[in-house]
């Protein structure tokens, strides 16, 4: 579909890290359209906003608002992009479904609305995105040189990580909760403790695998006399 350009990579994944999308969400929609070809001044269909071009086919008064013209580098052409898409209300966290639908229908959550009679492709936002834009999501990725994620027309994508933007998923709430900490293994104190007495001092652990502890069944209450015996089973003193 397109040759590389790393400069219009590298100004998708900053717009993206800025706003907290996919950068292959936000590529894959520019990809659409452009027709595949990421030519900053496409020319599109002619509609009441007028002649449509660039990356995100601007209207005639939307560019002029957002001051985008032809002889504008890729990288503030996607300036301007990230100021409309945030203006217009796309929040962290966004999916393409609504990147797209801002881009097409003017805000997020119009799954529904059509362009067609205005000269736009036939169908609603959610019937491009789940219908003709999967080569596109393969064009977005090879733009950007990663892979085309999983369920990438439908999925939501997660806030960027700052380090690596291209790799959204990994998040805080995935790391591991810490263990509380215990008493060592064998010790008294970590014994008396586990069973409700009274504080002793810690003494060092012998493992006496084949010795067998004799004892009564234990009593509610006599956590002491408990522990007492286990110290005195293992060598660890009255």
């Amino acid at each position: 579909m397109t040759g590389m350009n790393p400069e219009l990579a590298a100004a998708i994944i900053a717009s993206a890290k800025r706003i907290g999308v996919d950068p292959v969400h936000l590529g894959t929609a520019i990809s659409y359209e452009t027709g595949g070809t990421f030519d900053p001044w496409k020319a599109g269909p002619t509609t009441q906003w007028g002649q449509h071009r660039g990356l995100i086919q601007w209207g005639e008064p939307q560019a002029k608002e957002y001051g985008v013209t032809k002889d504008m580098s890729v990288t503030d052409q996607m300036k301007a992009v990230e100021r409309y898409l945030v203006d217009r209300g796309v929040k962290p966290g966004a999916g393409l479904m609504d990147i797209y639908s801002t881009i097409n229908a003017g805000a997020p959550g119009l799954y529904d609305r059509s362009d067609a009679a205005n000269g736009g492709a036939p169908g609603t936002v959610a019937d491009k995105v789940n219908s003709q834009m999967s080569g596109h999501v393969t064009n977005a990725a090879k733009l950007l040189g990663v892979e085309a994620p999983v369920g990438a027309l439908t999925a939501k994508a997660v806030p960027v990580d700052p380090v690596s933007p291209i790799n959204p998923a990994a998040t805080s709430s995935d790391a591991p909760l810490p263990l509380a900490p215990s008493a060592p293994v064998g010790s008294l104190a970590g014994v008396a403790s586990a069973l409700g007495g009274g504080q002793q001092q810690p003494a060092k652990v012998e493992f006496l695998p084949e010795q067998q502890i004799q004892m009564a069944r234990p009593m509610v209450g006599q956590s002491q006399q408990i522990a007492a015996a286990l110290a005195k089973a293992y060598g660890l003193g009255a």
